[in-house]
This record gives C-alpha cells, structure tokens and sequence, in this order.
C-alpha cells in the first residue's frame, strides 16, 4: 500500500468513526455531497463508482439496523433493575465489532473508488473529502465557520505531513 492509499484509508477511518451513521460518500444514504460529475469520469470510471457505492449501501443497509437494535438492548440492559455486567459488556462488544466492520468496510470501498481515478481525480476527490470533513465538523460544534476551517486546515497539512515525510513536495 503505498503513502496515498494510508491517507485516504486514515481518512475513511476517521469519517466514518467519527460519525456512527457510517459512510457518507455518496452512499445512497443521504450522507454526503462528493460531487462525481466534477471529476470527469468516463463511462467505466462511473460503473466502476456506482458499484462501489451500491456494495457500501448494501453493507450498510444490512448493518446499521443491526448496530440499532444492539444499542437498544444495551440501554435496556444498562436501565434494568438487576443489571448483568457480563452481557453488557457483550452486547457492548458486539457493537462495537459491528461498527469495526462497518469502518473497514467503508475504507475499502474508499480504496476501491480511488484505484479507478487518475491523478487529478484523486486530488479532486481528496479536495471534496476535505470539504465533506469540514462541514461535517462545522455542524457539530457552535464554532465559527473561518475559525474552523483555519483549525482543520492546519490538522488537514499535519496529517498530510505526516504521509510525505521523505518525500519531495508535490
């Protein structure tokens, strides 16, 4: 796996950990705004893309309901008057489990999309995933939008840093 691939699959891990809905990069779930059309795919490239979506809605759909209805036992649980500490610690497991499978899978869909871009797709592609990141955060937080954007776009060239150490600058 060479240094671009770590990238996109640390940032398809953290979007997808830091929102516990899963995916969102076009998914058939609403989730997300990645603007395919401007990046010039050819007709390959977006059967390739659909595809890649349509397995993560699959994967999706399938798990989500199943993440729900194990977090409602475990309220249940946790909210019962003789409460078992070993199947809460169970069931708590089986979550999280359910939410790793989910997080890897959707880093492999990532990955798969990226392998059907060239290069300029790939920026592109990074550039909208940046955006998405933004937004994303910017909505969970009462911060300014400059403020934040500032912030992630110091974290965005850290993590990016991290990746190209050792390497000539782009």
């Amino acid at each position: 796996m060479n240094d671009r691939h770590v990238k996109i699959a640390t940032l398809a891990v953290f979007i997808f950990s830091a929102y516990p809905g899963g995916a969102r990069a076009d998914d058939g779930c609403g989730h997300c705004n990645i603007d395919y059309s401007k990046l010039n795919l050819n007709q390959e490239q977006t059967v390739k893309i659909q595809q890649c979506d349509q397995e993560w809605f699959q994967e999706y759909q399938q798990t989500q309901p199943e993440i729900q209805n194990l977090q409602q036992k475990f309220k249940r649980l946790l909210s019962s008057s003789k409460p078992d500490a070993t199947e809460i610690m169970l069931v708590q497991q089986q979550i999280e489990a359910k939410k790793s499978k989910l997080k890897l899978k959707a880093t492999q869909v990532l990955l798969k999309k990226q392998q059907v871009l060239d290069e300029n797709q790939k920026k592109a592609f990074d550039g909208q995933i940046q955006t998405e990141l933004v937004k994303r955060r910017q909505q969970g937080t009462g911060v300014d939008n400059n403020v934040q954007q500032v912030r992630w776009r110091r974290i965005w060239n850290d993590v990016q840093n991290v990746f190209t150490q050792g390497q000539e600058p782009r």
